[in-house]
């Protein structure tokens, strides 16, 4: 099995990004299962790491060109110019800049197939529980016109927002339902894909009943989904833990309260259906702690793994679907009839 090769973006550099990358990599089992490549600045990161006064310092391969990455060494790619200055907890331009060309160095990595998958530290792109400014960033960057969506993932627990079928649209309610239940089957497969659940369990928590009927109807595709249910209810009666997937709709306060009771070092997010995989802590910027050495890298850390854990699944998945066999129809009352598989067709 090889090592993947994980680009991590900066964020900003004023924030707790720098600090946290180069927490998590100064544990030295982490070259031992992937290859990191920063995208960022190495003065920047120098800054950083002086600053921290870690007990063991990372000291970066400044790298050109990021398919000349060496495995077994921690990476660094200059991509900000000029090189910017670190001005603690300060939201600058030259910051906003800086992110811009890391994530921008990060994509064209992606495409050049220099990177398998990005893990990227917190910054003014950030997702969060409400904005999908990263994942829209990086979906356009890419050119896809896939579906993707932002999930909040804290252990077991996996939580997404779906899109109102309440929003006013030309075409009417009845074909927003239709997009609902689409995104829907689409979440299926990806959870499927990306998560090896065989067979994920689904719910939809929702104020509004008249999407049973269509619900009933996917279950009867095979799509395991159940609901709608009343969210406040559902979840102080325990609910959640039954369920891979926690689907919201128009619960907007009992979701918000659900996403504070968690544990930010245990909380990353992730974007499903990109052809890229995308992990991020939500810790935010955090620019009152920043340059202090008070920022906590298990949220990093944590979607980190996450990343690696789906490109696997995904390999998995492919093989497993690779050319499935075709079911052959044997015509009933007759026990003499012998099936030849060798035949393509």
């Amino acid at each position: 099995m090889r090592i993947l090769r994980v680009g991590f973006t900066h964020g900003d550099i004023n924030g707790i990004g720098l600090e946290m990358i180069a927490k998590i990599l100064s544990a030295p089992e982490m070259l031992e299962i992937c290859t990191p490549i920063i995208f960022s600045d190495s003065n920047c990161f120098q800054t950083t790491v002086r600053t921290l006064e870690l007990e063991a310092p990372v000291q970066p391969e400044i790298i050109r060109n990021p398919a000349d990455a060496k495995d077994g060494r921690i990476n660094l790619v200059n991509v900000c110019k000029p090189s910017p200055a670190i001005e603690w907890g300060q939201q600058t331009e030259a910051a906003l800049q800086a992110e811009a060309s890391s994530l921008n160095a990060a994509i064209d990595a992606f495409k050049k197939k220099s990177i398998d998958l990005l893990v990227s530290a917190p910054g003014n792109l950030d997702n969060d529980a409400d904005s999908h400014s990263m994942s829209d960033f990086v979906r356009q960057a890419l050119g896809s016109d896939a579906s993707d969506f932002d999930w909040v993932v804290s252990e077991r627990l996996r939580t997404i927002k779906l899109h109102s079928v309440t929003s006013s649209t030309e075409l009417g309610e009845d074909f927003a339902v239709e997009a609902l239940m689409s995104d829907i089957r689409k979440i299926y497969n990806q959870l499927r894909e990306d998560l090896s659940e065989i067979r994920p369990r689904m719910v939809v928590l929702s104020g509004n009943m008249r999407l049973a009927d269509k619900i009933h109807e996917l279950q009867e595709e095979g799509v395991t989904v159940f609901g709608p249910f009343e969210a406040a209810g559902f979840i102080e009666a325990g609910n959640l833990q039954h369920y891979d997937a926690v689907l919201f709709l128009d619960e907007e306060d009992a979701r918000h309260k659900l996403l504070k009771s968690l544990d930010p070092s245990l909380t990353y997010g992730y974007v499903s259906g990109l052809p890229l995989i995308l992990t991020y802590p939500l810790t935010g910027i955090s620019y009152p702690i920043a340059g202090k050495n008070a920022a906590d890298e298990t949220a990093l850390r944590n979607a980190l793994y996450a990343a690696i854990d789906t490109f696997r699944n995904r390999e998995a998945f492919a093989q497993a679907t690779y050319k499935p066999l075709e079911k052959q129809w044997v015509p009933k009352g007759r026990d003499d009839y012998k099936l030849d598989l060798s035949k393509e067709e």
